[in-house]
């Protein structure tokens, strides 16, 4: 059974590590094929988080309409032909197309974790599920190898997602749907502090990855640390998250983050710079999730699932905007990673409070 839902982490792997993040690899053979512009790139770039961000903001709605079972396995199984279709040099389709993929990829990433909550599945298995993003980091890389030109990269971004999401299939009879809210229950008064720090990580974290490998050097090194710290995160944190509880797990795994984040550490060591951040920007999540369940009822977690990955998203959509623009104001590179640092430092602060249970 545990083998089983483990094949769940497919769906980040796959939704975010090839879905999102591999764009960043093929974007240079798209530059040379087809001519595009950065503006064009970011104009992309902006459509696929657009898409996270609408996605996550509907999915409790369109996940409890259509069950989050078929929704999460539709959403997971549409991402090969989306991926493998983004290779047709049509510049309004393949904008379509990152959006589409995008708002799946938040479907996927909630309904998934909503289906394991209600399980009550433990922290260490979040923190798998979770670090299924680190697998797709790690695997982008290899299954990209050799690729020349932007459309045969997509078709294999595109097969690869399509074969390696069919094995998830083999958890479908051991999931069951969350249970339907409850009139006068699932108030989110109590995590409202935690939605406004997992903005914030949201700001920092894509500000850090966006430009850490611009100011260091070395990308592929320091993907590949990025995504062997994620692979751990269940393994890490789960246990301690689920020891000192969701709240004292979430500020600890910030602190670490925000440690691992400072531009000393990263321009002097940024290979432990990109473990610990890899170790820790994941299990962000994972003690978040741990915190729902502690501070919700049952009924409330899918929509507390689907806010807070809005909230991310939102963060997520300003971070590269306002690390860019220290960097600007720094003249260097190196202020974009300063900005980064103080959104996690701010972070933290919601977490130092502890609300209390209505």
């Amino acid at each position: 059974m545990a083998i089983r839902l483990v094949l769940l982490a497919l769906g980040p792997a796959l939704a975010l590590g090839l879905g999102r993040f591999a764009y960043a690899l093929v974007l240079p053979l798209m530059q040379n094929a087809w001519g595009l512009s950065y503006a064009q790139a970011g104009i992309l770039g902006s459509a696929n988080t657009l898409g996270y961000l609408v996605g996550a903001f509907f999915s409790h709605r369109l996940l409890g309409r259509v069950g989050y079972r078929k929704g999460f396995f539709l959403a997971l199984l549409l991402q090969g032909p989306i991926l493998a279709l983004t290779g047709m040099e049509n510049l309004p389709l393949v904008f379509s197309l990152r959006f589409l993929q995008g708002f799946l990829g938040a479907l996927v990433f909630v309904g998934g974790a909503a289906l394991l909550m209600a399980l009550g599945s433990s922290g260490r298995t979040l923190g798998i599920y979770y670090g299924g993003v680190g697998l797709g980091l790690l695997l982008a890389p290899w299954l990209l190898w050799g690729a020349a030109e932007p459309t045969g990269a997509w078709a294999r971004l595109g097969l690869y997602s399509l074969l390696l999401g069919l094995p998830t299939l083999l958890a479908w009879p051991l999931l069951k749907e969350p249970p339907p809210p409850v009139q006068g229950e699932g108030s989110l008064w109590p995590i409202l502090p935690l939605l406004l720090a997992y903005g914030l990580y949201g700001a920092g974290y894509i500000g850090y990855m966006t430009f850490v490998a611009a100011v260091v050097g070395g990308s592929l090194v320091l993907f590949g640390l990025l995504g062997l710290g994620a692979l751990l995160t269940g393994p890490v944190w789960g246990p301690w998250v689920e020891r000192v509880g969701g709240r004292k797990g979430l500020f600890h795994v910030l602190l670490v983050l925000f440690l691992g984040s400072l531009p000393p550490l990263a321009l002097h060591l940024p290979a432990l710079s990109a473990l610990l951040f890899g170790l820790s920007f994941l299990g962000v999540i994972t003690a978040l999730t741990q915190a729902f369940r502690t501070l919700l009822p049952p009924s409330a977690w899918p929509r507390a699932m689907g806010l807070s990955t809005a909230a991310f998203a939102l963060g997520q959509a300003v971070g590269p905007a306002v690390a860019g623009f220290f960097a600007e104001m720094a003249g260097r590179g190196e202020g974009a990673l300063w900005a980064a640092s103080i959104l996690l430092f701010l972070a933290l602060l919601p977490t130092w409070s502890r609300p209390q249970k209505p």
